[in-house]
């Protein structure tokens, strides 16, 4: 964290970007991290490689505090920046286009992130696989800065932190991260009033495929992965908010005896992303890993490409075969424990 802190009190232009559809946790590190830097009297961009979700956009303080990247306004800008500072990527290829662009200078770059599966790819890299979110790390960062905690910087990192933690339900959350929390609210961050908009904000058009996409669930593997399908037909008929859609994989765990749940949506025709969540049994990141993705032990994804009852096929085994090498391996350390028992 120190040597992170010091690059960017070295740099005179930073840029920042994270990775594609980004997430609460990814807008709102950005955001924070943002407005930590031009605080220091720096300059500082946030240059996404997708725009913004719009249950996001009331974080904004101005329209273009975030952009989305294009080329022509935006490769100057980066060519300009010494240093470069990626946040809660586990690898490169997750950043786009704008990570490509990046590649192509000797600009140092800097990697601040949570994934247990990141490859520490950066010059620098602040990496805790055991923090609630990057949220939390960019909040580590500030510290070491000595930048005042505003409420425009606490409002961002409220944002990563409550959406990266699953509202502090998930393994992740600590003491630590509700310490964390609190110093947010002692600023006067006020949790009902981003509940609201980041939860009782829904379309119409999402509620009609929610309720579709549970109706339409199936079980396998004697009945402990639950998974849904949303073609892309489905999905162009509704045609919700992508970042709603995040609401459905935690449905799947509620279904009694379910260890996995797996959301199936095909966005483009072809192009299908699939979102996985665990009770704990066994860890989706390195499942997803496999298959071309990443993200957390409890939470992870990945985008395929190919026909939907072939790519359904593919993760329900892949998911089943990891569920049973974990039953063997509880049952042989069961049998262990007994026979450590009777010596």
């Amino acid at each position: 964290m120190k040597e992170a802190a010091q690059a960017i009190r070295n740099a005179s232009s930073v840029v920042i970007t994270s990775h594609i559809k980004p997430d609460g946790d990814a807008l709102g590190s950005s955001l924070a991290l943002l407005r930590i830097i031009k605080a220091l009297g720096k300059k500082c961009r946030v240059i996404s490689p997708s725009h913004v979700p719009c249950g996001f956009l009331f974080m904004l303080e101005y329209e273009d505090e975030i952009t989305r990247y294009q080329p022509e306004r935006d490769d100057r800008i980066i060519e300009e920046a010494d240093l470069f500072i990626i946040l809660d990527c586990s690898d490169l290829s997750r950043s786009g286009e704008v990570g490509k662009k990046m590649l192509k200078f000797e600009t140092p770059i800097m990697v601040i992130d949570h994934h247990s599966t990141n490859e520490s790819f950066g010059e620098y890299n602040y990496i805790i696989p055991d923090a609630s979110s990057t949220g939390a790390l960019v909040m580590n960062v500030m510290d070491e800065l000595a930048i005042p905690l505003t409420l425009s910087i606490a409002i961002p990192l409220y944002i990563a932190i409550v959406t990266d933690t699953g509202d502090f339900n998930y393994p992740s959350t600590t003491s630590r991260t509700h310490e964390k929390a609190a110093r947010l609210l002692e600023v006067g961050v006020k949790p009902y009033e981003i509940f609201r908009k980041i939860s009782l904000d829904r379309t119409i058009d999402f509620i009609r495929l929610a309720g579709l996409a549970i109706f339409n669930v199936q079980l396998a593997h004697e009945q402990e992965i639950a998974f849904s399908v949303i073609s892309y037909d489905l999905y162009r008929k509704f045609t919700p908010r992508i970042d709603e859609l995040v609401m459905l994989p935690p449905y799947l765990l509620t279904i009694r005896g379910v260890e996995v749940g797996v959301l199936f949506l095909e966005f483009d025709p072809g192009h299908i992303l699939v979102d996985l969540r665990s009770q704990g049994l066994i860890n989706v990141a390195k499942l997803a890993r496999n298959l071309g993705g990443g993200g957390h032990s409890g939470a992870a994804g990945v985008r395929m490409r190919g026909e939907m009852p072939d790519i359904v096929q593919q993760v329900i085994h892949a998911a089943g075969e990891r569920l049973d090498r974990a039953h063997r391996k509880g049952a042989d350390e069961a049998r262990r424990l007994k026979i450590l028992g009777r010596t």
